[in-house]
């Protein structure tokens, strides 16, 4: 029997062009003889939708999509599955409109897996287990399946579900614990799973296990490419009844990817795709690049701008930008203010070289000196007493950085560039980072990565061609806003401040744990409880970033923190 995993990347929304992908890619593996294609889950309309899971036009067309995609399965021998919204009674006709009242569409509206074979759609099965936590909120959005059916094909006893219906540890109801009671010798699992750093080994395991658990094998389906926030790895597997991976497609890499298997026979399947990728700075790197690629493509963005300071997290974003979507379609632009120092911006100079990007030199001193002067202005018109003319206050900082993303923005108006923000996790943890100055911007890329890993991710990116500058990678990062400044003045030394970061916004630990151990590598308790408290002070800071990139197990968006909030824990 020869399978197709189909790992799409749909854009949400765009019926016409997720469903004549799918045609085509069903048309194509019934060309190449095979008997079944899967797609991942909601392929029809891309995940996640959000709220537009209430809008009646929105569901509705899916489910006419829906209908003549199973067209491209007449005159076959091929069957496939797909993921889409469902709403039974519209899908059958027997529904009336629920206009203005998104709460009954809700009641109704089901994320579901569609049978389609013969020309027509033979079966659906809606998802049972609903996850709202982290990232997901499909509660909010779906209801749930009510039971699982087993269905014939072929030889066998299939039993489908939908991604969280095989993630049942926290449920009380076990999908597949029913199915198999029913006699399923074979699963099928659509997924839309998005990617963090170690997922792809927590998915491994829990499908060995499930495979080995019920003693029947698991084709599992996931999407591919990235929709705002979320960065989806497709690696789609088959796992067969002995706990085995028997056939893994590529990680990021959308494509029809096909297998043979025999059920009977001991070497049974031959994988027509390479393995996926196993280096975690490799992976995270890739992750980073198809998020800024289907960002910009989805929404219509063809030309980027950076800033390139000379430090190491803009060369990073520089170097990705250029990964992602090419060379001539970035912009950097260095803006050197009297605190800069040569060697930052010739090491801006060097990189765009390296690059092949064409870099600009915009100087805010003027712009920067007139400002500071107007508002000394102002105050002795207003009768308060100004700073010191010499005296570089924290306002005189941020209006560096301001001025730098004024700048910025208006290239970005400008020019129709898609301006990309460069602060790492670290920063946005902390609040090191300037609101309306260097947070601007329509994307957050390394929002999602702490300090230490954009040295990692520098590295890598230089093993396959040094265009990151050595002297970036070695020298003292600092915003350079004012005369010697270090970010060490400021923060911890990376490797204790990420480490305290770690501990307590992934893995929920408390200030009390935290000192505990940390305590063997001499952090001390006043330490802990600086970085948690800034962490906790600058909840409002982090409301305002672009999207950011998601690459760990815990995302900011991941984390829904009150702004207003005096508790302090232990």
């Amino acid at each position: 029997m020869r399978i197709a995993a189909a790992q799409m990347n749909p854009t949400v929304g765009d019926f016409r062009a997720n469903a004549a992908k799918a045609a085509s890619w069903i048309r194509e593996a019934s060309k190449r003889n095979a008997d079944l294609i899967v797609f991942p889950e909601m392929a029809l309309s891309g995940y996640p939708v959000w709220d537009l899971a209430n809008h009646e036009d929105f569901v509705r067309e899916g489910l006419k999509k829906l209908q003549a995609l199973a067209l491209a399965t007449a005159r076959t021998r091929i069957a496939a599955a797909v993921g889409f919204i469902d709403h039974p009674a519209w899908r059958t006709g027997s529904g009336q409109s629920s206009a203005g009242h998104p709460a009954k569409s809700r009641d109704l509206t089901q994320n579901s897996l569609a049978w389609i074979e013969k020309g027509r759609v033979q079966w659906v099965q809606a998802k049972r287990l609903l996850p709202t936590y982290d990232v997901f909120l499909e509660e909010i959005f779906f209801s749930p399946g009510s039971a699982s059916a087993v269905r014939s094909w072929k030889n066998f006893r299939l039993g489908a579900t939908i991604c969280e219906d095989i993630w049942d540890d926290a449920y009380p109801e076990k999908p597949l614990d029913d199915l198999a009671r029913q006699g399923a010798d074979f699963f099928i699992n659509i997924s839309a799973s998005p990617y963090y750093r170690g997922v792809s080994d927590i998915r491994d395991s829990l499908l060995k296990r499930q495979a080995l658990r019920h003693s029947a094998p698991i084709l599992y389906v996931n999407q591919v490419g990235a929709q705002d926030d979320l960065v989806f790895d497709g690696r789609s597997m088959f796992v067969d009844a002995s706990g085995r991976i028997l056939f893994r497609a590529p990680a990021f890499q959308e494509g029809l990817f096909y297998f043979d298997w025999n059920p009977q026979g001991d070497e049974s399947v031959h994988a027509l795709g390479p393995d996926s990728m196993s280096n975690d700075a490799a992976e995270m790197y890739e992750a980073l690049k198809l998020g800024i690629r289907d960002y910009c493509r989805k929404n219509g963005f063809h030309k980027v701008v950076i800033g390139l300071s000379g430090g190491i997290d803009s060369a990073l974003v520089a170097a990705l930008a250029v990964d992602a979507v090419g060379a001539e379609c970035v912009l950097g632009v260095t803006m050197p203010s009297r605190f800069s120092s040569r060697g930052s911006w010739e090491d801006s100079l060097e990189l765009a070289r390296r690059l092949g990007i064409e870099c600009r030199v915009h100087s805010i001193r003027e712009k920067y000196d007139f400002l500071v002067k107007a508002y000394r202005d102002h105050a002795r018109s207003e009768k308060r007493r100004p700073a010191p003319a010499g005296k570089i206050t924290l306002a005189k900082e941020n209006l560096q950085a301001r001025l730098r993303g004024l700048e910025l923005m208006y290239l970005s108006n400008d020019e129709g560039r898609i301006l990309l923000s460069t602060g790492n996790k670290s920063e946005l943890a902390m609040g090191y980072c300037t609101l309306y100055g260097d947070m601007a911007g329509g994307l957050a890329v390394l929002g999602d990565v702490y300090k230490t890993d954009v040295y990692r991710l520098a590295r890598y990116r230089n093993s396959l061609g040094r265009v990151i500058p050595d002297s970036t990678l070695e020298k003292a990062p600092s915003a350079e806003l004012r005369p010697g400044q270090k970010d060490q003045d400021s923060l911890p030394p990376y490797e204790i401040l990420d480490e305290i970061l770690h501990l307590y916004i992934e893995r929920n630990e408390s200030r009390a744990s935290i000192v505990r151990k940390l305590k063997p590598q001499g952090v001390s308790p006043e330490t802990v409880r600086g970085v948690i408290g800034k962490v906790d002070h600058n909840e409002y800071k982090r409301r305002q970033t672009p999207p950011i990139l998601r690459v760990t197990h815990k995302a900011w968006f991941g984390r829904r923190m009150p702004i207003t909030n005096r508790f302090q824990g232990g």
